[in-house]
């Protein structure tokens, strides 16, 4: 029986073959879509509620870490691009120290896209855009803790918010996602996240989705302890001309028979039955909105020695320059990595409680830190930053749809 690591190489010659006859071969720039694991080695021991993906299986295998880049180098040689799409439900947790540096000493780079789990440090984002992985998808989900933990994520909103500081920071494109309508979630946790939207603006931003019930999710398979009353998508009465029990057995997404009774606060479909939401919503499209221009807002610093100097275009900026100097450019260096707040005080010999607190408020109102779980978090990139690849260098490939 043939293992993960003893598969043949996919064979995409003919597509090839065919694109080359193609009357839009100088219009297609192709990826090439390659599996280095199955499964979810986070899942296996941790699922996340909603997900149903791996079906009843929860075995997790990967090839091992030498053999992956030089499966991408092998294939990108014998058809002639560098764009490789892992179809991987995550990246394995050894890749980073064992794969990359391989790709890393490659003269020139492959351009690779990857899932993710979103507890990423700074050193392996920089390591994965050395290597190539400059597209990645990660598991952020929410900018609020509280729903990460009805999910089930392992991480929180602060660690959230640093991968999208470090991807700005490296030029790693993240495609991301705030879900709501979990069972037993708040929508006054939405309307806390709204406040937090406007200081991410130089970040890369995401998409609002609701949430659907799936099939092998946790949710799925234990509705009742979620309080759910789960029936097949309505969409699929449209399709399938089958009774209500045999549609149940056949269909991927399930909907909760009291989605849309507004006595709950499990997350109605109708938007408009939760303000929090709408304004997170609101909030994620200015976001995206102030993208949209040949510039990106920019929130960046650098260091002299004795001050740091930041510049800020965000539309909430308070000056489009401002000098961080003594105490509190300890306290921006510090919240940089994500300082939890009870031992800055230790850290900061020197300054009494009173000073730390002060200079700290000061930085919140200045907008350049913000308390998320129990921690600063700096909101500045570093000077210089690497910019972020073109749309049309998706490692899964690219339609040029001019002409």
């Amino acid at each position: 029986m043939l293992t993960i690591h003893s598969l043949p190489l996919p064979d995409f010659s003919d597509y090839f073959a065919e694109l080359e006859q193609s009357l839009c071969a100088d219009r297609v720039y192709p990826g090439l879509p390659m599996e280095f694991s199955r499964g979810c080695w986070w899942q296996r021991s941790s699922p996340c509620t909603f997900c149903g993906l791996n079906g009843a299986s929860m075995t997790y295998r990967q090839k091992p870490a030498a053999q992956a880049p030089e499966e991408m180098i092998e294939m990108s040689a014998r058809y002639g691009t560098s764009r490789i799409e892992a179809v991987d439900n995550i990246l394995a947790n050894d890749y980073v120290e064992k794969a990359l540096p391989r790709l890393i000493a490659l003269s020139e780079k492959l351009d690779i896209f990857f899932e993710v789990k979103a507890n990423l440090k700074r050193h392996e984002v920089e390591k994965l855009a050395a290597g190539g992985v400059r597209w990645i998808q990660p598991g952020i989900e929410s900018l609020d803790s509280r729903v990460l933990k009805l999910m089930g994520k392992g991480t929180t909103a602060a660690q959230n918010v640093q991968l999208l500081k470090w991807c700005r920071q490296f030029g790693v494109r993240p495609i991301w996602s705030v879900l709501w309508g979990f069972p037993r979630e708040s929508d006054a946790w939405y309307a806390q996240m709204c406040r937090l939207l406007p200081l991410l603006h130089h970040l890369h931003p995401g998409h609002v989705v609701r949430l659907r019930y799936q099939r092998f999710s946790l949710y799925h398979r234990a509705a009742d302890q979620y309080g759910l009353t789960l029936s097949p998508a309505a969409s699929y009465r449209y399709v399938y001309p089958l009774s209500e029990r045999d549609l149940a057995d056949q269909v991927y997404h399930f909907e909760d028979g009291d989605d849309n009774d507004g006595g709950r606060e499990f997350g109605p479909l109708d938007t408009n039955r939760r303000p929090g939401v709408q304004a997170v919503i609101q909030g994620m499209d200015a976001w995206s909105e102030a993208w949209c221009g040949l510039t990106p807002p920019i929130l960046s610093m650098r260091d002299s020695g004795d001050e740091i100097i930041v510049e800020d275009t965000r539309n909430i900026a308070v000056e489009r320059e401002q000098r961080v100097k003594g105490l509190a450019r300890e306290i921006l260096l510090a919240a940089d990595q994500g300082m939890p707040e009870v031992r800055l005080s230790r850290q900061l010999k020197g300054a009494n409680v009173i000073e730390v607190e002060e200079a700290t408020a000061d930085l919140i109102a200045r907008k350049l830190i913000v308390r998320l779980d129990a921690r600063l978090i700096g909101l500045p990139i570093w000077s210089p930053s690497t910019p972020m690849p073109a749309l049309t260098a998706f490692p899964g490939g690219y339609l040029d749809r001019r002409g």
